[in-house]
């Protein structure tokens, strides 16, 4: 879910791009259970590349 670290410069750039775009995230840190602070703005990524495992999100 979380892409950066709370400031929502990438969920602003994301708004401006077409609504079909597939958001894919890549990560080097592990994957924690529960993000407590999402709120309204904050916009789903539909995957998540990590060095061991591909995530796949609102699917």
């Amino acid at each position: 879910f979380r892409v950066g670290y709370g400031k929502g410069f990438y969920d602003r750039f994301l708004l401006k791009c077409h609504q079909d775009i597939i958001k894919i995230g890549l990560s080097k840190f592990e994957p924690v259970d529960k993000i407590d602070d999402i709120n309204e703005y904050d916009i789903k990524m539909d995957f998540c590349v990590m060095a061991e495992h591909t995530w796949v999100f609102n699917k």
